[in-house]
């Protein structure tokens, strides 16, 4: 009876729609769009999205605002680019928490102010308490490990999150709801469980694909300070780097590689099992169906690619994340494909779509992006900055310095303060290697009065924050521990 009840509640009167769907957020740390095989991997990572992929609505081109963890959640939860809700880096959160104030609410803020139960279970310290993700979410499930001696002790399995979030929805939680399911297994160090470490083979098409990218590990070794290599390819020796003992790393070559490559790819699997949980959970409690399902990621990751290892920088594969909505009930939006550019600023505005609750709110009027599902959608192009922050082993010549980007349909361009701007033509040239700036003088002068534009648009400058609170120091000293360190 309690199930019918609910149905009643949450379906309009025989039009089939959904007036107040339970929301399903999940974001995934650290994933780039093509190791998805529903994004076109070589791969079978992801049967389990790919299934709610065949349902719903996939966004081809959908891109961060950044490739940083707080930044861009911040962005998925408010609607703002990062210098609208003013974090512009991980740690901006070491002076203080994330707050809300006018014009900058939270999803979860919005919704539970209509009613909604509210829930998040993170996996990860840049989402954590500390950063003030929690904000708007009556529960908030993070990890804690109280005194971390490895990076794995920084941060929790999907496995684990998601027997959490399980556990949540067993226990009849009031509805409706907006659940918030943060993994971050894809990010280094990779060490996945089995079977998932030994799911995927090197194969000739994974040499290809190393090929392809012009991955250098010779040149990788060159540029990657010892503790960095350690993180990724050895992190079993990380922490002993890191309290400065003498340690001799393994030569970083091909093998490496195709190690790392197998290894995330193992990392994604994982990660998309837990997702399946949670969707057969949504099943058996008979919620599925009408639920607003929304799977994304914060970034991507480089993984050898343009000489880096990591996140952080605005290149394709750091910033070309997954975006796939199923709505509702029946919404009468169609399944398929969408080809147009997106950012993480527009998935805000289309749950909108879904959430009428929120019609005219506060929350509705402070979005940056758009209905990505509006047929009258106009914006072709997502903007993107690099995290404000270089650590100490980046040299002069091989950090590529503060920049902002342009994706467009056809075009990606790059605005450097502290260099000369670079284009790329995305038609003939994807993987961004050849800057053909010179050619193009007048596009880049138009592309380049748009980011100035945007960067003046409601700029944001966090007040009164200060680094002296305990729970400021043992963010500091987290981000110390898994190597995000920096000015």
């Amino acid at each position: 009876m309690r199930a019918f009840g609910v149905l009643v509640l949450l379906v309009g009167c025989g039009s089939g729609e959904v007036l107040r769907p339970n929301l399903v957020l999940v974001t995934v740390d650290t994933l780039r769009a093509d190791h998805l095989s529903c994004y076109g991997h070589f791969r079978e990572t992801s049967p389990r999205l790919d299934e709610l992929a065949a349902e719903g609505v996939v966004f081809e081109r959908a891109y961060a605002v950044m490739g940083t963890t707080l930044p861009s959640h911040l962005s998925i939860m408010t609607g703002l680019y990062p210098h609208q809700h003013g974090f512009v880096a991980n740690h901006g959160a070491m002076k203080g928490s994330f707050r809300s104030s006018e014009g900058r609410e939270t999803l979860a803020e919005a919704l539970r102010a209509t009613g909604y139960n509210t829930a998040a279970f993170v996996s990860g310290p840049t989402v954590s308490r500390a950063t003030g993700l929690n904000t708007g979410f009556a529960h908030f499930d993070e990890h804690a490990h109280p005194d971390p001696k490895t990076l794995a002790d920084t941060s929790r399995r999907s496995r684990e999150t998601t027997d959490a979030a399980i556990q949540w929805l067993e226990s009849e939680p009031s509805q409706p709801f907006f659940l918030w399911v943060h993994y971050w297994d894809p990010h280094e160090p990779n060490i996945p469980a089995e079977p998932y470490a030994s799911a995927f083979k090197s194969d000739a098409q994974l040499e290809a694909l190393i090929d392809e990218r012009r991955i250098k590990p010779e040149r990788l070794a060159q540029l990657f300070s010892q503790k960095e290599l350690a993180r990724l390819f050895a992190p079993e020796l990380y922490p002993a780097l890191h309290a400065g003992e003498d340690v001799d790393l393994p030569a970083i070559g091909r093998a490496q590689i195709r190690e790392l490559l197998n290894a995330y790819d193992g990392d994604v699997l994982a990660t998309d099992a837990s997702f399946g949980r949670v969707l057969d959970c949504l099943r058996g409690k008979g919620l599925y169906e009408e639920a607003l399902i929304v799977f994304t990621a914060d970034h991507g990751q480089a993984l050898g690619q343009h000489d880096w290892l990591e996140h952080g920088r605005i290149q394709g594969e750091n910033l070309h994340v997954p975006f796939v909505l199923r709505p509702p009930g029946a919404n009468h939006v169609a399944a398929g494909r969408k080809g147009r550019v997106v950012s993480a600023v527009d998935l805000a505005p289309t749950l909108l779509k879904f959430l009428p609750s929120l019609a005219g709110s506060p929350f509705a009027r402070q979005l940056s992006g758009a209905d990505a599902l509006d047929p009258g959608f106009l914006r072709n192009f997502a903007f993107s900055q690099r995290s404000v922050r270089v650590r100490d082993w980046e040299t002069a010549t091989d950090c590529d310095g503060l920049k902002f980007a342009l994706t467009t349909g056809d075009w990606k361009f790059y605005l450097r303060p502290e260099g000369p701007d670079e284009l790329y033509d995305l038609r003939r040239d994807p993987k961004e290697w050849n800057d053909v700036a010179a050619d193009h003088s007048e596009l880049t002068e138009t592309l380049r009065r748009i980011i100035e534009d945007l960067l003046a648009e409601r700029p944001h400058s966090p007040e009164g924050q200060s680094g002296d609170s305990q729970a400021a120091r043992d963010f500091a000293r987290m981000l110390e521990q898994i190597g995000y360190t920096g000015k």
